[in-house]
């Protein structure tokens, strides 16, 4: 996996075909307001130049609240290709963000710099096994955005790997999870992430994607072992450290093993298009550790769900 490979996804998101559009608004067709009745039609023309200033603002500003009053407007007016465009350009946003405060970080910390770089190349490997395994996945119309989605879970990840460490040098409050989240909770969730994913494609496809199949369960298999070898390489970056430091290290990882079971447990169906079904069964994102500990995973979530559905109509 090179990097050439994401750079081509996202591309492939920014430059999504006008076609995406056509079934919304066609050219030369006047949009009327429906709001605004008692002003004059807005022709396609006059459509286009309003919905260019605000790319212009959502490209260009640097005031956070113009730049989501821009991409909600955009996201009404928008299409397919344009909500391609929105999330790429904000997920390039989110990565740099978090890029800037790393930097920052490890510029407080000159002795430990190399082996902070040296960790960030173990979470590096993982995030392109992570696209590896997205790209492998067929999710129809909303693939592109669920690539995206995937993607920005792993930045999450890493963010959650440092970010109290950061805080904590700009002597802001920091907070913990107070259960401690080990190996054998993710290995778990792994292998139920995994089982599921395989079920998945043998009701999707014939014996004729057996070898797909496998590839992506070989994908996702590769995915896990990354995470480990990053993980590991945490412990081994924590016994250089301070003992202060190494407290809040710590913590840090074991917070990233909690957003990362999260995630696990969702199975990535939050991610692209989703039913509002769906959105039912998803473990939330402020969900108590009680709640994700006893979580059972999506797909038994999804089935408790659909069961109920079914009583419920045939009372």
């Amino acid at each position: 996996m090179n990097k050439q490979c994401l750079a081509i996804i996202l591309a492939m998101l920014v430059t999504a075909s006008f076609y995406g559009c056509a079934n919304d608004r066609k050219q030369g067709e006047e949009v009327q307001d429906i709001s605004l009745r008692q002003k004059p039609k807005e022709t396609w023309d006059d459509f286009q130049r309003r919905k260019d200033s605000l790319w212009t603002v959502f490209n260009e500003s640097t005031d956070e609240a113009e730049v989501d009053k821009a991409r909600v407007m955009l996201f009404d007016m928008g299409c397919n290709a344009d909500w391609g465009a929105i999330v790429s350009t904000d997920y390039e946003r989110r990565k740099a963000r978090v890029e800037k405060e790393f930097q920052q970080l490890i510029s407080t910390h000159p002795k430990q710099e190399a082996l902070f770089r040296k960790e960030k190349e173990r979470w590096e490997n993982y995030h392109e096994a992570v696209l590896a395994v997205a790209e492998l996945e067929d999710h129809g119309s909303s693939g592109a955005l669920y690539i995206v989605g995937v993607l920005e879970q792993s930045v999450d990840l890493w963010l959650a790997s440092f970010h109290n460490m950061w805080l904590f040098e700009q002597k802001q409050d920091i907070s913990f999870p107070e259960t401690v989240f080990t190996s054998s909770m993710i290995d778990d969730a792994y292998s139920a992430y995994i089982k599921q994913e395989d079920e998945d494609w043998c009701n999707a496809f014939s014996d004729n994607e057996k070898d797909g199949m496998e590839e992506h369960h070989k994908a996702i298999e590769h995915e896990w072992q990354l995470w480990n070898e990053w993980m590991a390489f945490r412990k081994t970056v924590s016994k250089f450290l301070p003992k202060d430091i190494r407290e809040i290290y710590d913590g840090c990882t074991n917070l990233t093993m909690r957003t990362k079971l999260h995630q696990l447990k969702n199975q990535n169906k939050g991610l692209g298009l989703i039913s509002a079904d769906m959105d039912c069964c998803l473990l939330s994102d402020s969900c108590a550790d009680k709640e994700l500990l006893e979580y059972p995973g999506f797909n038994v979530a999804m089935e408790q769900y659909v069961i109920e559905l079914f009583n419920a109509d045939n009372k």
